[in-house]
């Protein structure tokens, strides 16, 4: 459905399983992609931006493995310092876009801890080059996730499209299944 000025309304478990598709073509595992997807859909429920963000990665696989497989990683191993010493870091060689890391930071505030070095302001866009993980989590309003969840997401038109036609090479067609089984 159109929602006017080049948008589309989506669902966002669309965005999740195309995200999903696009990164395991590019590479990544299923858990990587399946964490790609959440973080994307994540960042587009609550920055804006992020299928715009994702899609201007799809033709860099290299790119798009440095950003959303090895930032997220980078995230979770602060974390596990964090737990062990109070504190942890991750720091990108490059910034990474908050597209590849907002459902990380959400879910590591969800489990008590806090995340220090997020622009305030972030969007989806907003490159990140550290992070420190340890001390006290804020609280999370999740208020844009069931908005989203019922009335879907106005994504850009023409980078949802860039989606679609990329993860056309993950899928099988119908017409190649039913072949196999004549």
């Amino acid at each position: 459905m159109i929602a006017g000025d080049n948008q589309v309304l989506v669902a966002p478990r669309e965005v999740h399983d195309l995200v999903f598709r696009c990164a395991r073509i590019a590479g990544l595992d299923a858990g990587a992609a399946d964490r790609a997807g959440r973080n994307v859909t994540y960042a587009e429920v609550h920055l804006g931006g992020a299928v715009t963000t994702f899609a201007t990665v799809l033709t860099d696989p290299q790119r798009l493995v440095a950003e959303y497989g090895a930032g997220p990683d980078a995230l979770v191993l602060a974390e596990v310092e964090a737990r062990a010493k109070g504190i942890g870091s991750a720091c990108f060689a490059t910034g990474v876009p908050m597209a590849a890391l907002a459902s990380g930071i959400a879910d590591i505030a969800g489990r008590g801890l806090g995340v220090d070095g997020v622009a305030v302001g972030a969007t989806a866009t907003t490159l990140v080059h550290a992070l420190q993980v340890g001390g006290p989590a804020m609280p999370a309003d999740d208020a844009a996730g069931v908005r989203a969840a019922r009335e879907g997401l106005a994504v850009d038109w023409e980078a949802f499209g860039a989606l679609t036609e990329a993860s056309k090479a993950f899928l099988v067609s119908e017409a190649t299944l039913d072949e196999i089984e004549d």
